[in-house]
Order: structure tokens, then sequence, then C-alpha cells
């Protein structure tokens, strides 16, 4: 019963973030801009547009999951 309450004590409660930033990579920090990398800009040209517009999703669909998953095919 000991052994029980020690694993007990290890879990983490629920809705608990358990990592947590300090220093330069809290959000609010000053030199936050000068550590972390920015996302790449994306230029816009009128070509490039139309093609995005019809991109495959990115989701597989659930034939597909199953098909990949249990080798079933619907």
């Amino acid at each position: 019963m000991e052994f029980m309450q020690r694993l007990a004590a290890l879990i983490p409660r629920p809705r608990l973030h358990l990592i947590r930033f300090h220093g330069v990579l809290t959000p609010n920090a000053k030199l936050r801009s000068k550590v972390v990398p920015t996302p790449a800009q994306q230029t816009t040209t009128g070509e490039g547009d139309c093609q995005h517009a019809h991109r495959t999703p990115v989701r597989m669909t659930w034939a597909r999951l199953l098909k990949r998953v249990f080798d079933i095919d619907i």
C-alpha cells in the first residue's frame, strides 16, 4: 500500500502544464525575439496563389487511416 501511495504522488494533477519556461524563453521576455527564430515569410505571387488553393488536404480520410492501420480496404 505504501508503494501505491508513492506511485500516486508522482502522477501530475489533471490540466497541469508540465513544461515551464524561464528566463529568455518566457512569452513576455524582452530578449525573446533575439533568441527564438522568426517563421519564414511567404512571398505571394499571382501564379503561386492558384496552386495553393487546390492543394490536397493535410489530414487523412477515415478510409485511408483504416487501410493504413488495420489493412482493411474500405
